[in-house]
């Protein structure tokens, strides 16, 4: 408990900002602490401003060391060979909100766990997170604040470097069984939220790409379960139901063909699981090639009919409070056009915090939830122009020379062999198979880095006082009819 509060206390003080009527401060030596200039400005924080001096190695390890410690006992209290051996903490969410302040506040603590710490050890508590609370409606903000911390943390090269690094940790979930690295643990999670999720987790499927995005061009070695998970989720956004459910929703498309060009063109040595998956799949990648306006008006209606309403609108995905900016492997920015635009990722469901007895906290109105839940609005049919922004917006180019090429080699295999041909030796083949010089001319590696803003700001603040809200219901020191910054509401299962 005293954990708990003492969490919850450091996280006020490092989101509260003051007014800015300070008075001068001076050290030992007579020096002010902060210039009152500074401290004079709207919003300044002297807290965050000490925690972003923090600049001692031995210090940043000794936090960093320390939230692993915390966050990993989130699956290892659940892994315990005696029923309650080891107590489970409960203030995972400011934990949370901890490292993100920290992330966001002190650069140097970024670079520090990024290149002198093992970043895996957080990347796996954040996982477990996010996979058991995928169907939870009250834990659908520590979705949200997982979501953004691996967000932050795949904007940085040395992170998707990093999670080549093998995963062999047993954790207590029906997640699938894999040879991998942290990389397929991180697409298997994401790839669980989008095919076995809440449906208020539908705004974030951008940013969930987009993480799997931000890493493929560093990932090494794809498991075949990560392999064929991705393809069915290309084949998933493809589906009519899906392409047809907005005018911007083949935006996801275009981030899973460039996780796949990203694989194809920088580490084709050492992933034949993918190019193995994309090859029995080439009938999903070939329909959308040849996709016709004809052949869109048909699907469209032959799924959605005379509905005038569909129950999931993708372009509500298009504004979100997420903001990520298009740079170069360097840093340099991108331009809309070679950076394929600068994403907006809106969350209309804005926090929820858990609470042990299932209540749940929002900033949404109850008519705003049920317009979210419901109907999306007047539906959307394909046009020409439609058309041509989706073939431009699509990088098939890659996948469609590498299947012209490798699936003559596949096809002749099994006839040799009259159709009997065991997966390993295909896997074989393609493993020697070279395609130097048969694709187009590698791209520039394009990384979507989060960028700070307004939005996420207020998020964070109504995400931390409803953790807090919810956790001091013991001794009620708060009228929860009186507050404004969130609504209080027991949350329904979400089947």
């Amino acid at each position: 408990r005293l954990v708990e509060l003492s969490a919850q206390v450091l996280c006020v003080l490092l989101d509260c900002g003051l007014s800015g009527n300070p008075e001068k401060v001076a050290n030992d030596n007579d020096d002010p602490i902060v210039e009152f200039d500074e401290a004079s400005k709207g919003g300044f924080n002297i807290f965050r401003t000490l925690l972003a001096r923090l600049d001692s190695s031995k210090e940043l390890t000794f936090i960093y060391k320390g939230f692993v410690r915390l966050l990993r006992n989130v699956y290892e209290s659940k892994s315990t060979y005696l029923p309650n051996s080891l107590a489970k903490l409960e203030c995972f969410q400011e934990l949370l909100v901890l490292l993100w302040k920290l992330l966001e506040e002190n650069p140097l603590f970024m670079n520090h766990l990024l290149t002198q710490c093992d970043v895996n050890e957080i990347v796996v508590p954040i996982c477990f997170l996010m996979y058991q609370s995928r169907r939870d409606p009250a834990r659908i903000g520590l979705v949200h604040i997982c979501t953004f911390v691996l967000l932050k943390l795949s904007g940085e090269r040395s992170f998707g470097v990093n999670l080549n690094k093998p995963f062999k940790t047993k954790l207590p979930c029906d997640i699938p069984l894999f040879s991998g690295s942290h990389s397929d643990l991180i697409s298997i999670t994401l790839h669980k939220l989008v095919v076995n999720g809440a449906y208020k987790l539908v705004p974030l499927y951008s940013c969930f790409i987009t993480i799997i995005c931000n890493i493929s061009p560093y990932w090494k070695s794809m498991s075949l379960v990560s392999a064929v998970k991705l393809v069915n989720l290309f084949e998933l956004f493809s589906s009519p139901k899906f392409l047809y459910s907005g005018e911007n929703a083949h935006r996801h498309l275009a981030l899973l063909l460039e996780v796949f060009n990203n694989v194809i063109q920088y580490q084709y040595n050492g992933n034949q699981h993918l190019v193995y998956a994309i090859i029995r799949r080439k009938d999903s990648f070939g329909r959308l090639a040849s996709l016709t306006l004809h052949k869109a008006v048909a699907q469209c209606n032959k799924v959605y009919g005379d509905k005038t309403s569909v129950q999931y609108d993708a372009d509500n995905d298009h504004n979100n409070i997420v903001s990520t900016s298009t740079v170069d492997e360097k840093g340099n920015p991108l331009d809309r056009k070679n950076g394929r635009g600068r994403g907006r990722h809106r969350d209309d469901d804005l926090p929820s915090a858990i609470s042990e007895d299932g209540e749940s906290i929002g900033t949404e109105s109850e008519d705003g939830m049920t317009a979210r839940s419901g109907i999306a609005g007047d539906h959307f049919h394909p046009t020409e122009e439609w058309l041509v922004e989706l073939k431009s917006a699509l990088p098939l180019e890659t996948v469609t020379r590498l299947l012209q090429h490798l699936v003559p080699v596949v096809d002749e295999m099994c006839t040799r062999k009259n159709g009997v041909v065991d997966e390993v030796e295909i896997l074989d083949v393609l493993k020697d198979v070279t395609m130097v010089g048969l694709l187009p001319v590698p791209h520039a590696i394009v990384i979507r880095k989060y960028q700070p803003n307004q939005y996420t700001a207020l998020w964070f603040t109504a995400f931390m006082w409803g953790v807090i809200f919810l956790r001091n219901q013991n001794l009620p020191i708060f009228d929860g009819h009186a507050i404004e910054l969130f609504q209080v509401s027991v949350a329904p299962d979400d089947d």
